[in-house]
């Protein structure tokens, strides 16, 4: 029987129905057997300086796929939702984050580690998170970005899904 492990996925998006996106995302991983969604970030917004805003939420679930497997669901997730929604494998429990099918599709910026749009929901989501044996507040402490990242919604989950 396949083991369960926990996984960490970063949503981002620059639609402006951002919020019903990322609910069909997590609506279309729940539904996939041998998964469970875990815990669900609040809603951040990520100001840009040059080009359009973004909304960012984490999610956490625990899942039976292994690395590769479930980093194809992600992308055809987010294919399947016009490209508005990138959904990015962030960590995953026995997963070594340089391996390049992980990280399907890359976020706009280099590494996770020093991403805020990453970081500071999936703190909000798990206080005692962390990333490469480093806290994920340590992390957030140091992203070039942070000051362009903040709480939107902590209840944002509760909407339509169509």
């Amino acid at each position: 029987m396949p083991t369960s492990r926990r996984a960490v996925i970063a949503m981002l998006s620059k639609a402006r129905d951002a919020e019903r996106r990322f609910r069909a995302a997590i609506v279309s991983l729940d539904a996939i057997p041998g998964g469970q969604i875990e815990g669900i970030s609040p809603l951040y917004h990520v100001s840009s300086f040059d080009g359009p805003d973004a909304m960012t939420a984490v999610m956490q679930l625990t899942t039976t796929m292994p690395p590769t497997a479930l980093a194809a669901t992600l992308e055809s997730i987010g294919r399947a939702g016009e490209g508005a929604v990138d959904l990015r494998l962030v960590d995953m429990e026995g997963a070594r984050g340089d391996e390049a099918d992980c990280m399907v599709p890359p976020l706009p910026l280099a590494d996770a580690a020093s991403q805020a749009a990453v970081l500071a929901p999936w703190l909000d989501m798990d206080p005692e998170a962390s990333l490469g044996g480093k806290p994920v507040s340590f992390l957030l402490a140091l992203a070039p970005d942070a000051m362009q990242v903040g709480l939107l919604s902590d209840n944002w989950i509760i909407g339509e899904t169509q």
